[in-house]
């Protein structure tokens, strides 16, 4: 019985570390769309081509983020299966028309692409906050594992005597 209460709590413990992973991941691709955001507000305003290309610079370095996100995620999922805990997170960011906002730059495809750098950061944060809801249960189970492993062993003392 010990061990396989060792091993519910590894198992936990494993799923934890992934979630923590994705959080990490998560966390780094908003701060990146964060500052896209911030340079098309720059662009809205008059930046020109200049704001253009630091706000898609930006947005690269956040799809890179989201991809290796979507990797922890994935791994994420299948260490929550390991404790039978079934997961969904979207964490793809939309394509973004780079060359009509840098080519074509004007208020309209300015506004567009804060729009849907606003909607890349919502998914985002979406996905956060559940992977936190989620290691918060985990959190508890291993708890539960963990004074259910203190109950056993006192009862064992108490059979020893």
């Amino acid at each position: 019985m010990e061990e396989k209460r060792k091993g519910k709590v590894q198992e936990v413990k494993e799923a934890m570390a992934a979630g923590v992973c994705a959080v990490h991941c998560l966390e780094d691709a908003k701060k990146k769309l964060e500052d896209a955001k911030y340079l098309g507000i720059w662009d809205i305003f008059g930046g020109g081509m200049l704001s253009s290309v630091l706000k898609y610079n930006r947005l690269e370095e956040a799809q890179v983020s989201m991809e290796l996100a979507g990797k922890k995620v994935k791994m994420f999922e299948k260490e929550l299966a390991d404790v039978a805990v079934s997961m969904q997170v979207n964490v793809e960011i939309q394509s973004f028309e780079k060359f009509a906002d840098i080519f074509l730059d004007n208020i309209l495809s300015d506004w567009s692409m804060q729009e849907k750098i606003t909607c890349a950061l919502k998914q985002v944060d979406e996905a956060l906050e559940r992977i936190r809801q989620l290691l918060l249960s985990l959190q508890m189970m291993n708890q539960r594992y963990q004074s259910d492993g203190e109950e056993d062993i006192v009862w064992d003392r108490s059979e020893e005597h």
